[in-house]
């Protein structure tokens, strides 16, 4: 009897936090750039743009560890990061992705290795 209660707690404690993890996922266009809580920092990288590539659909970006490429492909999301201007985020595509623009990237499955999942590019002008 126990063992059927520890069960059915663990499987209601999952339930409740998998609202959480979809909610941020569906939100984090709105997120601005170095405040999503519990990526920004730890599995995201931050930096200038130091140059894109539409042939190779890369972008060379760097942060205090230094220059990486990351590969932007098919459902790779990119969002406009408007914040700093006081105005709503948007989706943007390859072409907003230019040099000296900041941007945070998220890699999937948290492996700088793999394409990203999603880059946010600071818009302020």
């Amino acid at each position: 009897m126990l063992k059927h209660r520890i069960a059915i707690g663990l499987a209601f404690a999952l339930l409740l936090s998998l609202p959480s993890a979809y909610a941020q996922k569906a939100t984090e266009i709105f997120i601005p750039i170095g405040a999503s809580p519990g990526l920004s920092g730890e599995y995201t990288k931050i930096g200038p743009i130091e140059a894109a590539s539409a042939l190779n659909q890369s972008v060379t970006t760097s942060d205090p560890s230094g220059s990486y490429t990351v590969r932007v492909v098919e459902g790779t999301k990119v969002w406009l990061d408007k914040s700093k201007m006081k105005a709503t985020s948007e989706v943007g595509g390859f072409a907003d992705l230019l040099a000296g623009r900041t941007v945070e990237v998220k890699f999937r499955d948290n492996d700088p290795d793999n394409p990203a999942e999603w880059i946010k590019v600071q818009i302020a002008e």
